[in-house]
């Protein structure tokens, strides 16, 4: 006889069986949706920097030879930055809006705001609109990503085990999303990506109004499937903190040495994610680049879409095996070796830059390489959650604040990663973006090598 489960899962009312499917596939979507707009802008500097230098360019037909400029990495860069301020500042505002009004509001917003940038998008290659497109892509996930988790957070109240398996088919969904997206886009720009005039309508490019159906799909699906809870709050009345108390508590928090060295580490990790996910594509179609860079212009939008899906798929698996295999290897230990793999990533990258074609007997063997480190790299990862986990145990007040600074550092991250790295790829092309790489692996490793040595003084600190 079987002995019983003592959290037994309960058996959900088909409101919230419904509601988290809904969530689930919406988020799916959602994610999918967004992934594709963040390849088609790439391809889209591209067109318009093409536009400004053949005059026989469908685009410039289509908006005009007012319309079309030089579009340099560093300024398509720069615009793409714009989407993580929003997603900043958002999330704190629309997050905590959505525990006061409702969190079903707060996520059929994201994809409703998505739809509207890409719309704008397609109509249009003017910078501030574009900008403007960006920062509501930021708020689309601002408002969606926060208060979706807290739904689920509510929903699953009742049950550990229903949120940890619901919680993870919510990664599945927003990193599987993610890496679909990235094939998606490549898709439609390959298809659709084209200027023209449809139903007397003069598009930039369709592919972006095409992908408007994704992100209108998302939102009936959230729309109709989630039902709006609303949560037993207990009636024991809350103090409120002064502002000038929690400034001082998180000024507390930064300043200890394990996070004030740490950070700057891990956001130079999801810097090279944000030059990889923002740039890299535009590099790999980038056919009026650097004709001696094999990876310069090297694909078409649709295998470059393939590639970046490939990097993500591979970057999911080492981050399993990483935290399947190799649990016990200090957190310390794994950033670092993490690191290493970064700067072998950027040795092989650089390799197989200079082959003389794809076709080279070089090529495959480099990749399979690539592919290995590209795992390696990834336990950066989940080490770097486990270190952030272990400094709460200094904190138990404030595990919530100091485990949020994870979205906090991601976003500070890629921010950069897309500002700063497209100077490097005006200056270098694909070397360029490789070398920012490298120096933003070696400003990590030398932060991480110096809060070993701090660990090391304060483990020797009680024994002397």
């Amino acid at each position: 006889m079987q002995p019983s489960d003592p959290n037994p899962i309960p058996t959900p009312k088909p409101k919230l069986i419904r509601s988290l499917v809904s969530v689930i596939l919406g988020s799916l979507l959602l994610r999918a949706a967004a992934g594709a707009m963040g390849e088609n802008i790439q391809f889209y500097f591209n067109a318009i920097h093409e536009a400004s230098l053949n005059p026989a360019h469908p685009l410039r037909a289509v908006v005009g030879a007012a319309h079309v400029y030089p579009i340099s990495y560093a300024l398509g860069g720069i615009i793409i930055a714009s989407f993580f301020i929003a997603e900043l500042v958002g999330s704190i505002l629309l997050g905590a809006w959505s525990d006061r009004v409702g969190r079903k509001l707060f996520i059929i917003f994201g994809p409703l705001f998505g739809a509207v940038a890409v719309l704008i998008t397609s109509v249009t290659t003017t910078v501030s609109l574009l900008i403007f497109t960006r920062l509501l892509e930021g708020l689309s996930t601002a408002s969606n990503a926060p208060s979706t988790l807290g739904y689920i957070a509510e929903a699953t109240s009742h049950s550990e085990k229903l949120r940890t398996r619901i919680i993870g088919f919510y990664e599945i969904a927003t990193i599987g999303g993610m890496a679909a997206g990235f094939s998606l886009g490549g898709w439609l720009w390959h298809n659709y990506g084209q200027a023209a005039i449809i139903a007397g309508i003069p598009m930039t490019s369709p592919a972006f109004a095409v992908n408007a159906l994704v992100y209108i799909l998302s939102l009936v699906i959230l729309w109709l499937g989630i039902h709006e809870i609303r949560e037993d709050k207990k009636k024991t009345p809350v103090q409120p903190v002064p502002a000038k108390e929690t400034i001082k508590r998180y000024w507390h928090i930064l300043s200890n040495p394990k996070v004030a060295n740490f950070a700057p580490a891990w956001i130079a990790i999801n810097a090279v994610l944000g030059v990889w996910i923002n740039l890299s594509a535009r590099i790999l179609t980038d056919k009026h680049g650097r004709p001696d860079q094999l990876l310069v212009g090297l694909f078409d939008s649709y295998r470059a879409g393939n590639v970046q899906a490939a990097y993500a798929f591979f970057f999911i698996i080492g981050i399993l095996v990483w935290s399947l295999v190799f649990p016990n290897v200090r957190r310390n230990s794994a950033m670092l070796i993490g690191t290493g793999g970064l700067f072998l990533s950027c040795l092989l990258m650089f390799a197989i830059n200079y082959q003389p074609s794809v076709d080279s007997p070089l090529v495959l063997p480099l990749s399979i390489l690539l592919v290995i480190t590209i795992m390696v790299q990834s336990g950066f990862t989940p080490a770097a959650l486990a270190h952030l986990a272990d400094i709460t145990e200094e904190y138990a007040n404030d595990r919530g604040a100091i485990m949020g600074l994870y979205s906090v550092f991601l976003g500070l991250g890629q921010f950069f990663g897309a500002s700063l790295g497209g100077v490097f790829v005006d200056w270098g092309g694909a070397n360029g973006m490789i070398l920012f790489n490298g120096l933003l692996g070696l400003f990590a490793a030398v932060l991480l090598l110096r809060l070993r040595k701090l660990e090391k003084q304060a483990a020797a600190a009680p024994a002397a």
